[in-house]
């Protein structure tokens, strides 16, 4: 098995594992971890949708606790099952909602064009570092109401984050979790906490404000859970939208043809986007640990054991997909569990599927001759979480930008006209 992965290369060796384990061994124990793995359609969907039995309550960062008087970790929404999961998600779903969303679309095609015509006149960029970083960290950013100069920190603090994914084994050991995720997160947490405080002072129109106004049950959050909400956002929000984006060019890229026709047919592209998230899912897997002795395929789970749902292999099942191994923009139907399933569906995965919406055309548009960089294969994610490019070159026809207007889309400016959209 790969636990790692640096290559495109290793991707195709772990896809042709999927299916050998799909045939073979669909439940399988991991000896050095004592962790469960499923990797057939129906298993995946069954144990990311049936939280009676497979609980989203696994531990992947420290408890919550105060050090010294240090504000520590508050609970996770993503570690939560009902009845406080569905209480908590409450709180946020209003600002991922159609309505509210349909708001965001034109700030997004403005941050897009403007990430575009930095890279225009030059004829090369990273895909990863000129557009789909940035794009969704600025929209989660405003969002929360966090101002335009602090976002290089976000970028240091998820670099690093996502650099230091634990092992399966590292998962079940706590104090691992502490010495290699606290310096990290203590910075957020200190950070937010301060932000927070400001915002109890002077409120704005933005998440961070809403969120300490919020009740569950008749209670206002804590500051740690306050907290924990905005790191989330923060980290989760932009993840998975980065991934979808330079995904959409690795495989647009493999398929030219896929190019052209986006560009006659621009109605395509969201079949092109869902045929993205199945053939190149941005997040491999997702962990549940079961609540009783579970059975599978004459298989027994013991009760408290860590389950890997292999959310990339499900959406390669032959079971469940005809050609899963062929890219096909028209594929209809297309049940994928890219974004999970059930009470845990991904709530930002409304706002991902928006920013590829608006960015891909535009990108595909004005980025004449768009392919990769020749000689220069691109950085993954390394890990077994994530499957998507921290450096993705591109070469494309240089092109003078548009004359800049008057910026009056500030990040002031789009705060209060998405407050008064609110």
């Amino acid at each position: 098995m790969l636990y790692t992965l640096n290559s495109l290369q290793d991707a195709q060796q772990l896809y042709r594992w999927f299916e050998e384990m799909r045939e073979t061994q669909p439940v399988w124990r991991d000896e050095q971890s004592g962790c469960w793995h499923v990797f057939r359609y129906q298993d995946v969907y069954r144990v990311t949708t049936e939280f009676s039995t497979f609980s989203s309550e696994v531990r992947r960062f420290p408890e919550p606790h105060t050090e010294n008087g240090r504000t520590r970790m508050g609970r996770s929404l993503i570690v939560m099952d009902p009845p406080q999961h569905r209480k908590y998600r409450d709180l946020v779903a209003p600002a991922f909602t159609p309505r509210a969303l349909a708001r965001l679309s034109g700030r997004i095609a403005t941050i897009t064009q403007e990430l575009l015509d930095d890279v225009k006149p030059k004829g090369h960029m990273d895909v990863a570092t000129d557009l789909a970083y940035p794009l969704p960290t600025i929209v989660i950013a405003e969002l929360l109401g966090v101002p335009t100069s602090d976002r290089p920190m976000f970028r240091r603090w998820a670099d690093e984050l996502l650099s230091q994914q634990l092992s399966d084994a590292e998962l079940l050991d706590e104090r691992t979790q502490r010495a290699r995720l606290s310096t990290n997160f203590q910075e957020m947490l200190d950070y937010f906490q301060t932000m927070l405080e400001e915002r109890k002072r002077h409120p704005q129109a933005d998440l961070m404000s809403d969120l300490l106004t919020a009740e569950v049950d008749g209670e206002r959050l804590s500051m740690d859970d306050t907290i924990s909400f905005c790191i989330l956002l923060l980290i989760a929000g932009h993840i998975t939208t980065t991934n979808l984006l330079t995904q959409a060019i690795r495989c647009f890229d493999e398929h030219p043809d896929v190019i052209e026709e986006l560009r006659r047919q621009p109605e395509l592209m969201p079949g092109a986007i869902e045929e993205v998230l199945r053939y190149a899912s941005p997040v491999w897997r997702l962990i549940r640990a079961a609540k009783t002795d579970v059975t599978l395929h004459d298989v027994t789970i013991p009760a408290g054991t860590l389950i890997f749902a292999w959310v990339a292999s499900a959406n390669r099942d032959g079971e469940q997909f005809s050609q899963p191994e062929e890219f096909t923009i028209r594929r209809s139907p297309n049940k994928h569990v890219a974004f999970g399933h059930g009470i845990h569906f991904c709530v930002g995965a409304p706002l991902s599927r928006l920013e590829a919406s608006i960015a891909l055309p535009m990108a595909l548009e004005q980025l004449q001759g768009l392919r990769r960089a020749p000689g220069q294969p691109g950085e993954l994610f390394a890990g077994r979480l994530l499957f998507g490019f921290k450096h993705l070159p591109v070469v494309f026809t240089p092109r003078e930008a548009a004359p800049k207007t008057p910026t009056h889309h500030s990040f002031q400016t789009s705060e209060r006209t998405h407050a008064n959209n609110l």
